[in-house]
């Protein structure tokens, strides 16, 4: 079960950066076609951003249509997850470790992305970023949970924070190169699009079995 995992792991990481990848190819020659060069800091950070995107989906195991096919296939009813919109209804561990998990988000967007250097850019980016993968756990049996929008949001505001600090001290070595318009949250949608239409474990192992 092990070795199964840690396959899937590498092909949902696939997922992610396929369509990132397809994107950053347009966007670079885009750039030498108007004699701009993109800056190889900011392509380097960018592969870093999609590891850490990867990283949370697989943490947080987000709905995908492989799950609703699977659901549609036996008759049932794809919105198996479970909810709570009670702000505070599920303190525990969970609470704090929510709020890790997105700290480095709100580091690495003003990091990167240019736009995201205001306070509020990085916050409801973050915000949107969560609510997407809290949406697509009604597709599995995951719980959408307004605590984990609220601390993932609080999250990020506290990474955009801690780089503001260490910006301030480094000046532009902790400033990347990115003029593109809603850069990160293209990179965001297409990363969650790509685990979502083409990441299908369990319609894989049934047909291995």
């Amino acid at each position: 079960m092990t070795r199964f995992t840690d396959v899937f792991s590498v092909y949902e990481l696939a997922c992610v950066l396929l369509p990132c990848m397809v994107y950053q190819i347009a966007f670079t020659v885009k750039k030498r076609k108007t004699e701009e060069k993109t800056p190889y800091i900011y392509l380097i950070w960018t592969w870093m951003f999609l590891l850490y995107l990867w990283m949370v989906f697989d943490v947080t195991g987000i709905g995908t249509m492989g799950d609703i096919l699977r659901f549609l296939k036996n008759g049932e009813n794809p919105l198996v997850g479970g909810y709570n919109f009670v702000p505070f209804n599920s303190m525990g561990i969970g609470f704090v470790l929510n709020i890790i998990m997105c700290l480095p988000l709100g580091f690495l967007l003003p990091l990167i992305f240019k736009e995201c250097r205001k306070c509020s850019k990085t916050v409801l980016t973050g915000i949107i970023f969560s609510f997407l993968i809290e949406f697509t756990q009604i597709f599995n049996f995951r719980a959408t949970d307004i605590d984990d929008l609220m601390t993932n949001t609080c999250g990020t505001l506290i990474g955009y924070l801690i780089w503001r600090v260490f910006a301030k001290m480094s000046g532009e070595r902790l400033k990347s190169a990115s003029d593109g318009k809603y850069e990160a949250l293209k990179y965001i949608l297409l990363a969650m699009a790509g685990v979502f239409f083409l990441y299908h474990p369990f319609l894989i192992l049934e047909k291995m079995m």
